[in-house]
């Protein structure tokens, strides 16, 4: 299932038609609000059913929303995607291959950012808590990590009835990481398929700095990294190492982004805000705000 928001007409067909190509029936849940819902979306039919939620309700939901109705219908496994996400023939069978109807479970494929081209990690965790990139490029077979990002990521069903649907208090960022460690908590393996390649967008842009390079984000997202990572902390099966290491570089990197972008002030007093939320437990869509 594919949650989309102002979605690429194109890029979002290719999608539908790889996974049609692979044998699986697709539902699209559109988040567009206002006189863009619609657009770009798939005809229905064909093994393609379109669900319009006709307002932006977060991916937490819009994922919630798709994998409902893929186990109404019988799924034995649900794949989640967002609409940045490309994949090639064969990657469901590659990524299907490791998991059994009927058992907890949930394998994931590697991940690699459209505007570097780079591996973009998956994590296990050491002692305390303290999270550790793990790349899975080169390795012969699944490798076992602790978190993975959502686009891509296949579950059976039975593991949506052993852990629960996403988290919707955190709208859209750490909902990945949130119900990964809940699958942790319950002892749901959770691998890394080599052999099952997604493409993925990863950000807005990227701009480098000496040898770094760094993601830009926009001023929404920017408000729910810095406030969920706040939230991490209220939940008990989110170690509370864990939970430090994501607040701050949310705190860091999201500051120092302002000197990169053209509205400053605006950037600015989304970070405030969401500084203040954050520590005032506020949860789902941002008050009083369009969320993008």
């Amino acid at each position: 299932m594919v949650v989309a928001y102002h979605p690429d007409r194109e890029g979002l067909g290719a999608l539908c038609q790889a996974l049609r190509r692979g044998g699986a029936s697709v539902v699209v849940v559109d988040n567009t609000e206002g006189a863009g819902a619609g657009a770009g979306l798939p005809a229905e039919g064909d093994g393609v059913a379109v669900i319009r939620l006709g307002d932006n309700t977060g991916i937490a939901h819009g994922f919630n929303v798709g994998i409902t109705h893929a186990l109404a219908q019988g799924a034995e496994a649900v794949v989640l995607f967002d609409q940045d996400s490309a994949i090639s023939d064969g990657f469901l069978s590659a990524l299907l291959g490791p998991l059994e109807p009927g058992r907890p479970g949930v394998a994931a494929p590697v991940a690699i950012d459209k505007m570097s081209g780079t591996e973009y990690p998956s994590q296990r965790l050491a002692s305390l808590g303290y999270p550790v990139d793990i790349f899975a490029v080169g390795h012969p077979g699944p490798v076992a990590v602790d978190m993975v990002i959502a686009s891509g990521t296949a579950a059976t069903a039975a593991t949506f009835a052993a852990v629960g649907l996403m988290d919707e208090e955190f709208f859209i960022d750490f909902v990945d990481l949130e119900w990964c460690l809940r699958c942790r908590s319950r002892n749901v393996p959770i691998s890394v398929v080599p052999s099952a390649v997604l493409r993925h967008r990863v950000g807005q842009r990227s701009v480098k700095v000496g040898p770094f390079r760094g993601i830009v984000h926009g001023p929404a997202r920017t408000y729910y990294k810095v406030r969920n990572a706040f939230l991490l902390f209220r939940k008990r099966h989110v170690p509370f190492v864990f939970a430090l290491r994501q607040l701050a570089p949310a705190l860091v990197h999201n500051l120092v982004q302002v000197a990169f972008v053209p509205e400053k002030g605006r950037y600015l007093a989304t970070y405030v805000v969401a500084v203040m939320h954050g520590l005032a437990g506020v949860t789902g869509k941002r008050p009083g705000a369009e969320a993008a």
